[in-house]
């Protein structure tokens, strides 16, 4: 399943990718994250917690960043585990910032493979729920950026 999404912060590129890195910051921003630690400089294990559907996940997992280029590009793997919905995810992420006027847009592409319970509300369910979490990490970035 692909998910791309975009939207404009209004702050400067450099202040976006600063805040972007500042982990503790940019995990109070994300909306279901309950912890979050730095394994090394490009390794994080956390704990997201979201409701699909129905079902409440807590998802245990790690971010691995593979590609960095600072201030412009990211890319990395996500793998997670959800036990209560025998729920597993394996993710590769690519995200971007561009500046533009006003600002700067923050886009992202996600592939993702998801099985287990989870899996059966299909592509409509969790696309809705992508959007609906970029929309609320999105306003949550502004307020602390804007």
């Amino acid at each position: 399943m692909q998910i791309k999404d975009s939207f404009v912060i209004k702050a400067p590129q450099d202040n976006v990718w600063d805040f972007l890195f500042d982990i503790p910051k940019l995990s109070q921003c994300v909306p279901g994250i309950e912890s979050v630690e730095a394994v090394d400089d490009k390794t994080y294990r956390g704990k997201l917690v979201l409701k699909v559907g129905p079902i409440k996940s807590e998802f245990g997992g790690t971010v691995t960043l593979i590609e960095v280029e600072a201030p412009n590009r990211i890319a990395g793997t996500v793998e997670g585990d959800d036990k209560s919905s025998a729920s597993s995810v394996k993710a590769t992420f690519t995200g971007t910032l561009t500046p533009v006027e006003g600002g700067t847009e923050a886009a992202f592409e996600v592939e993702a493979n998801l099985r287990g319970r989870l899996a059966q509300f299909g592509g409509p369910v969790i696309t809705a729920t992508a959007k609906k979490l970029t929309a609320e990490f999105a306003k949550n970035l502004r307020a602390q950026l804007e």
